[in-house]
């Protein structure tokens, strides 16, 4: 579950929670196969973040401003296809994205 803590920073503070939380993991957001090999907690980590961003999105509206040139936020629905690809590939096999909660749908890929 995701806590109200959470989504009040990323809420209030999407794109610096983001870069905090991300940035450790730059070349896995950029590569699916550096993905794939990160450790559990490490993909954990990004797969929590990207499921905080989804219902940011779709609660309060915050996602990435396409009219700024310079806004640093990976547009949620990216982000979340990026993650269901790298644990697809860490899985070395597939899940249809039903547009349901983005951890329990990777739970039941790792199942």
């Amino acid at each position: 579950m995701l806590t109200d803590k959470e989504l009040t920073l990323a809420r209030d503070h999407p794109r610096g929670t983001e870069q905090r939380t991300l940035a450790p993991y730059r070349a896995a957001l950029n590569d699916l196969a550096a993905y794939a090999v990160l450790s559990i907690a490490d993909r954990d980590a990004i797969v929590r973040w990207a499921a905080i961003r989804c219902a940011v999105r779709d609660r309060y509206g915050v996602d990435r401003d396409a009219s700024n040139l310079a806004e640093p936020l990976i547009p949620a629905a990216t982000l979340r296809a990026h993650v269901l690809a790298g644990e697809s590939k860490a899985a070395g096999h597939g899940v249809a994205d039903d547009g349901s909660d983005l951890i329990p749908l990777i739970a039941r890929l790792r199942g």
